[in-house]
């Protein structure tokens, strides 16, 4: 079995090249690292889903983005069990690009669309995903998907060039590193 220094996270980088950076902390590993982990979002999700014609699908695919930046910015390896806090800290946090998800929103999302669509291929208690009208629309119980998109396309930039623009002794990137370390360790089987 390989070592886990040498399995790749992207294309072009291993584990070892990612905790190398960690460690020196320097102008080159940070820059290194955001660009890391933006091809991990773009890569592995979003340019996906940016020419799907499936409401569903892209609500399904940005649940997963929500859950995955969320723990990035709190340092959560694992978010098992904590779905329903990580939603509503992420609206909390992003009130910017999701002005109308409340937090009775943020429990109505995660129950409702979220788990509905993860659990049950369908949307729960009357929420429809729709690719017209407003962002929200909280009378109609309705999301337009392609807008979501785009909101949870500047929170991920969001967070991106904030971890540019951050101390490697911020929170944001102590956290970050939490999450990075974690996905470096899931390279590596355990044994039971």
């Amino acid at each position: 079995m390989k070592e886990i220094s040498d399995y790749k996270l992207i294309r072009d980088v291993i584990v070892m090249q990612l905790q190398n950076w960690m460690k020196e902390q320097g102008v080159h590993s940070k820059t290194e690292i955001v660009k890391l982990i933006r091809h991990r979002f773009e890569n592995r999700y979003l340019k996906h889903i940016k020419s799907v014609d499936s409401g569903f699908l892209i609500m399904a695919v940005s649940c997963f983005v929500i859950e995955t930046l969320q723990s990035f910015r709190e340092g959560v390896p694992d978010t098992n069990g904590m779905g329903p806090r990580m939603f509503k800290n992420f609206f909390n946090n992003e009130q910017d690009n999701f002005p109308d998800f409340n937090e009775g929103i943020s429990v109505e999302f995660y129950k409702h669309i979220r788990c509905g669509i993860l659990h049950q291929s369908e949307t729960t208690n009357g929420w429809r995903v729709l690719r017209k009208g407003k962002l929200l629309d909280e009378t109609e119980f309705s999301l337009n998907a392609e807008l979501f998109l785009e909101s949870l396309n500047k929170s991920v930039n969001k967070y991106l060039n904030e971890l540019a623009n951050s101390d490697f002794n911020s929170n944001l990137w102590k956290n970050a590193f939490i999450k990075l370390k974690d996905i470096c360790e899931n390279c590596h089987r355990k044994t039971v």
